[in-house]
């Protein structure tokens, strides 16, 4: 019975862990996305990308706006 209890912890336990780990990699991702994005704005030319027009001054620094 006390094994049974310790394994039903365990379980739970690892289940925070995992969810956790999830919404740290979400939040780092999510954070890390307008950087990305402009960069990848600033390499792909004559394409308009679906971004505000400030981007370019938000995340990369520069003051001409992007294409």
């Amino acid at each position: 019975m006390r094994q049974h209890m310790l394994n039903g912890w365990l379980v739970a336990a690892l289940l925070a862990l995992v969810c956790l780990l999830c919404i740290t990699a979400y939040m780092e991702v999510r954070k890390d996305l307008p950087r990305v994005a402009c960069m990848r704005d600033h390499a792909v030319a004559g394409k308009k990308a679906a971004q505000p027009e400030n981007c370019s001054t938000a995340c990369c620094g520069s003051t001409a706006p992007s294409a």
